[in-house]
């Protein structure tokens, strides 16, 4: 897997989970373009599985944009900001996936959020199908306890 090769590939893949957490174009954009810089000063070290850390990378950068956003609304209003972007829903959708252990998070987001099938899933993470499949089970159902009254909203990324 050389960068050059697969730049715009893995620039998709980023803005594509970036945009599913976040909702905003523009942020996705910056997240995705942040995430390039990254993956470009650690490829030597990243490029076995650039797809699935791309991936991981753009999430977490993502899921600081909205805590940061969160920190400032909560700052300047002491009432719960939804907003009509849904900013309300995603930040319960992120406290969520941050319960999940690592492995399991890691599932959704490129099976979910991501959209690749489960067979690359488990390529790109190392693991059979059978484990994406038990750890996607799992993570699921504990997201619908986590957000029990989210049937619409933030569940609505893990369109399952």
């Amino acid at each position: 897997m050389s960068f050059d090769d697969d730049f715009d590939e893995l620039a998709a893949l980023a803005y594509r989970a970036a945009f599913r957490v976040l909702g905003s174009r523009s942020e996705a954009e910056e997240v995705a373009q942040e995430t390039m810089i990254r993956a470009l000063v650690r490829w030597r070290r990243v490029r076995s599985h650039g797809r699935a850390w791309v991936c991981r990378v753009a999430v977490n950068e993502a899921i600081g944009i909205i805590r940061k956003r969160r920190t400032m609304e909560l700052s300047e209003t002491p009432a719960r900001a939804g907003g009509q972007d849904g900013a309300g829903d995603r930040i319960d959708l992120q406290r969520a996936l941050l319960t999940l252990p690592r492995r399991q998070r890691e599932v959704l987001v490129l099976r979910y959020l991501v959209d690749l099938p489960e067979a690359e899933v488990a390529e790109e993470l190392g693991i059979g199908l059978g484990s994406v499949k038990t750890h996607a089970h799992r993570a699921l159902a504990a997201m619908r306890i986590a957000l029990p009254d989210h049937h619409s909203g933030p569940l609505e990324a893990f369109d399952v």
